[in-house]
């Protein structure tokens, strides 16, 4: 019996490198994901930090205090940016998910179906063997009908 050979096996071994490649992808926007969400939490410590230096100052002048709202209104539209960036990176990682998802059931689907012609195969070689044993048994047993008993 010839060899075992799966005809799938380059299909096989092009969904396992596409697999791994979105997993590095995934991997990609997880970080970007976690560094979007760090650098929203800094910027929200870094202005309430300032807030809080300004409030417990002894004596806060008239310009302080416009110099406060001004810098409350730009650091509110940085949070906004933040957060945008921060739900955009977080929207590309649960897609990229999805697209791993869906590259691990197609590489499990074609080593489902290597599994089984395997097994397959293997019930085959062993079928045939069988046969090729029970060939030689009575091969042999016929030779001992055959030659003369010994003295």
């Amino acid at each position: 019996m010839a060899p075992f050979r799966f005809r799938l096996n380059a299909i096989l071994e092009w969904y396992r490198k596409q697999y791994q490649l979105e997993q590095g992808r995934l991997g990609t926007c997880a970080e970007r994901a976690v560094q979007a969400e760090t650098e929203l939490e800094r910027h929200r410590k870094d202005v309430l930090a300032l807030q809080l230096e300004l409030i417990q100052a002894p004596a806060v002048q008239a310009l302080e205090l416009v110099a406060l709202g001004s810098f409350r209104h730009r650091a509110k539209q940085r949070e906004v940016l933040l957060r945008q960036n921060w739900l955009k990176s977080r929207q590309a990682f649960d897609h990229q998910r999805t697209v791993v998802q869906a590259a691990q059931r197609r590489l499990r689907l074609i080593e489902r179906l290597r599994d089984k012609r395997l097994s397959e195969y293997d019930y085959e070689l062993s079928r045939e063997l069988e046969a090729l044993a029970s060939e030689s048994h009575l091969a042999a047993f016929a030779r001992g009908l055959n030659d003369p008993p010994n003295p």
